[in-house]
């Protein structure tokens, strides 16, 4: 991020570590982002669309149970009641909590997955209603990959508190790498596959995946940085109370969102009973990329710092860490989101060079409507640990569900005409009304979120975009009509070419109109590698 930060005079010197960690996350989430494109270009092109739907259905399930705890319940419940005892120096309850939620996720991670691989079979076919009559068989493929794949979230959910932990100590790196060694391992798995157990090889490499990125890893760093893994089982533990009264609402907000996305891929198997479900997911995995990678990534980093200034009552300072998060967010969210829009097609025959133009243009059209929901979630991010860090996770909540409800109401009205891309506009819909009513009932609760020099900075920066979408648009059909579209190379530089060409207009733009942000993460980037 930028050295910004180490400029602005703070308390409680706060902000120039944030920015590193930002950087890190950025870079991380960047990798993962990375290795999560490529495992799912391993996947289409090995598998093809049918086994695609069967491995992405199968992992709807698991994937909601990570995501309700692992991704983000514990960090968002542990981190500032960990932090807290840290500042009032009550060390040794901050690891008596952190152990007895240890012992306590074990098991109940434990009793979790054994009821799913029990009722892996009525859960699949509740999830594939498009299926059930059309293709039993991948009902049935779906069920026995799902029973593989459960025993992953004892580790999953481990993995999130130690990950959580780790934040809460200001260490980054080996959290932001478990993703990566996940991601990895699924490829290794399609790789694989021929010689192994054909499409079950992705189930197994999952749970290898699982055990290895989210907690061996884990734990060993924890354990180099000197963590404290208590043999007590203390349910009763105050820490734990407070931990769970700040988790429960989260868990029940990503409830929310999760089952939408679950909501969302049933209606897609019906909606397009062969190549729906896949085409939704490839689709979903792209446009989330730019927010998850710069939104996550600095909200991730951000996340302690903001829990730290409401710890200590510095309002002043807890603005400061919102702007420039929101500010940065912003700046990198919105011409990723016009990238995406302009030029979704050349994209998709890059990555999935095995796809026929009617697939091309399913999951290009689908990537088109997600893309409009890449500034939401970015703000999402960063709106919702901003309410987290003030041990506020109940107004999340009911935003999020009225974000939800108005995403399954669009669903059913656009899904008939529109079929899988009217899914996309409804979860684009959503995006914009969780993100308007977090940031307005935030501004409320806190008293003025810089909101001036946020706007300045997006005024600035929104004249650069429009230049950049136009020059993406001109040089797709440009570079289309001189080098094809036939050979990969061909592909590679119409999507190649088109990037380098809008980036260097849109830098240049920013740097014409005196765009803060640019400045200070080109000059972080070039302190690091100083460094």
């Amino acid at each position: 991020m930028s050295p910004e930060p180490v400029e602005e005079k703070t308390g409680s010197g706060t902000t120039s570590w944030m920015a590193s960690a930002a950087f890190l996350m950025i870079f991380a989430t960047f990798m993962s982002g990375v290795t999560g494109l490529l495992r799912d270009v391993a996947i289409g092109n090995r598998f093809g669309q049918a086994g695609a739907d069967a491995f992405f259905n199968a992992s709807s399930v698991p994937d909601l149970l990570y995501f309700l705890v692992a991704g983000g319940a514990l960090r968002t419940g542990f981190v500032p009641i960990f932090t807290k005892y840290l500042a009032d120096g009550r060390e040794d309850q901050a690891w008596r909590t952190f152990s007895s939620l240890f012992w306590l996720l074990a098991l109940a991670a434990g009793l979790v997955s054994g009821v799913g691989i029990i009722a892996a079979e009525p859960l699949a076919r509740l999830i594939s209603p498009g299926w059930v009559a059309d293709h039993p068989e991948l009902v049935t493929t779906c069920t026995e990959m799902m029973r593989i794949m459960f025993p992953a979230q004892i580790f999953f959910a481990l993995g999130g508190l130690l990950m959580g932990t780790l934040n809460a100590l200001k260490h980054f790196f080996w959290p932001a790498m478990g993703p990566i060694v996940y991601n990895c391992a699924i490829i290794t798995g399609a790789i694989v596959a021929p010689m192994a157990v054909g499409l079950h090889t992705l189930a197994w490499a999952v749970l290898v995946g699982a055990f290895v990125g989210n907690f061996a890893l884990q734990m060993g760093a924890l354990k180099v940085m000197g963590g404290r893994l208590q043999a007590l089982w203390a349910p009763n533990d105050e820490g734990v109370r407070r931990v769970l009264l700040l988790a429960l609402p989260v868990i029940l907000g990503l409830a929310i969102a999760e089952i939408n996305f679950v909501i969302t891929k049933a209606l897609a198997t019906a909606a397009l009973s062969e190549g729906g479900v896949s085409t939704l997911t490839y689709a979903n995995h792209l446009w989330k990329f730019p927010p998850r990678m710069f939104g996550a990534g600095i909200a991730i980093a951000l996340f302690p710092a903001l829990s730290m200034a409401y710890a200590k009552g510095q309002v002043d300072q807890y603005r400061r860490d919102f702007s420039f998060g929101m500010r940065n967010v912003l700046f990198l969210t919105i011409p990723a989101m016009a990238l995406m829009m302009a030029m979704p097609s050349p994209i998709i025959r890059l990555l999935f060079p095995r796809f026929g133009p009617g697939e091309v243009h399913a999951v290009a059209t689908t990537l088109m409507w997600f893309s409009l929901g890449i500034v939401p979630l970015g703000v999402v991010y960063i709106g919702a640990r901003s309410f987290y860090a003030r041990h506020d996770t109940v107004t999340p909540v009911w935003v999020g569900l009225i974000s939800v409800v108005a995403c399954v109401t669009s669903a059913v009205l656009l899904d008939g005409p529109y079929k899988v891309a009217g899914l996309a506009m409804a979860t684009s819909i959503s995006g914009i009304i969780n993100a308007t009513l977090l940031v307005i009932l935030l501004q409320r609760r806190v008293g003025g979120l810089d909101g001036r020099r946020i706007a300045m900075s997006v005024l600035r920066v929104l004249p650069a975009t429009l230049v950049l979408a136009a020059v993406l648009a001109g040089s797709v059909a440009w570079l289309e009509a001189t080098v094809g579209t036939a050979s990969g190379l061909a592909r590679l530089t119409v999507v190649g070419g088109s990037m380098l060409l809008g980036g260097a207009v849109f830098l240049l733009g920013c740097k014409a109109l005196k765009v803060e942000e640019l400045t200070s993460a080109v000059g972080l980037i070039t302190k690091r590698f100083r460094r």
